[in-house]
């Protein structure tokens, strides 16, 4: 136990400033990966819906799977994937369509949690650094005695610049992670309202059938 307390005291809160910088780029890394990610899988729902319920009100659906086919985005994946099985029945159809939405907002989400698990985290990481740093300035006080109290309080307040930047690191982490999540998330409803739309064809379909 003794063993453990020096070994502490020594090591100070430097190598958790360094973490906790590591921790903030690979944040903003990853914020500016997603961004552009979802940037790019953005799409134009309304626009693409109103041109294949056009289709689909003419019984063209070949024309309605022209209209998604070779498109980026969650919606046109989920209505191609529902397009090309509709002859298969709206069972089948539903089935592979929600399948897609899963694979979907899966790419949409990844490295998304990393953001969370920063900021929920980032704060014990610099109250750790903080601990270390004030074992190791009252160690520095057991071995310097001539320097008195002036010791300590340097090293306590050294030692609290790691509870700061580990509130620095959390909270545009926590930000940043509940932004991309509802972003994300609002892609994968409208997937799920077009899932609807398509089968409700999907069903007429089998009944005229």
């Amino acid at each position: 136990m003794e063993q453990a307390l020096h070994y502490f005291s020594v090591i100070g809160s430097e190598w958790v400033l360094w973490l906790l910088v590591a921790l903030s780029v690979a944040s903003i890394a990853l914020t500016a990966e997603r961004v552009i990610a979802l940037l790019m899988a953005r799409t134009d729902v309304d626009g693409i819906m109103a041109a294949v319920v056009e289709a689909l009100n003419r019984n063209r659906w070949d024309e309605a799977l022209a209209v998604v086919k070779g498109r980026r985005g969650v919606v046109p994946a989920v209505l191609a994937e529902g397009l090309k099985n509709a002859d298969k029945g709206p069972a089948v159809a539903e089935e592979l369509m929600v399948a897609q939405q899963a694979v979907q907002r899966s790419a949409l989400m990844r490295g998304i949690s990393f953001l969370g698990t920063v900021g929920a985290n980032a704060p014990f990481v610099g109250l750790l650094g903080t601990v270390l740093g004030i074992m190791r300035a009252f160690k520095d006080l057991a071995s310097t005695t001539e320097q008195g109290p002036s010791v300590v309080m340097a090293g306590i307040a050294e030692a609290l610049v790691a509870t700061a930047i580990g509130l620095l690191v959390a909270i545009p982490a926590v930000v940043a992670f509940n932004y991309l999540r509802n972003w994300a998330s609002g892609m994968v409803a409208d997937a799920d309202r077009v899932t609807r739309v398509l089968l409700a064809f999907i069903r007429t379909r089998q009944d005229k059938g």
